[in-house]
């Protein structure tokens, strides 16, 4: 009897820690995407407003989700861009950016999740 309760309670350890390394993986991955999916939209964002392609807001698609921005300036020679993603699984993230003109470059990140 008691070698049952044993093995049930060994059992259950087991259970337990592969379904937490199940959430910890999934969580993870979320967050992986979401930082990716930031870097991206700035690198895209970047190199559109050093060619002045940029317009004032928009969106940019991915498969798992979408990214809206929107631009306004703070000086003459820089500009402001804030990047909402929202996941299709529901997680968002803010991010702001400072693009320099004259460098032709992002100078500050900043980010909130």
């Amino acid at each position: 009897m008691i070698f049952l309760l044993l093995i049930s309670f060994y059992l259950l350890i087991l259970t337990e820690n592969y379904l937490a390394g199940k959430r910890f993986a999934k969580e993870t991955e979320t967050i992986r995407l979401q930082e990716y999916y930031m870097l991206c939209s700035v690198k895209q964002a970047e190199a559109m407003l050093r060619d002045r392609l940029l317009p004032d807001s928009g969106i940019m698609n991915y498969e798992f989700g979408n990214v809206t921005f929107q631009k306004q300036a703070l000086s003459g020679s820089v500009e402001e861009v804030t990047f909402n993603l929202k996941l299709d699984s529901g997680e968002k993230a803010l991010g702001i950016g400072q693009y320099d003109k004259v460098t032709g470059a992002m100078v500050r990140w900043r980010e909130k999740n």
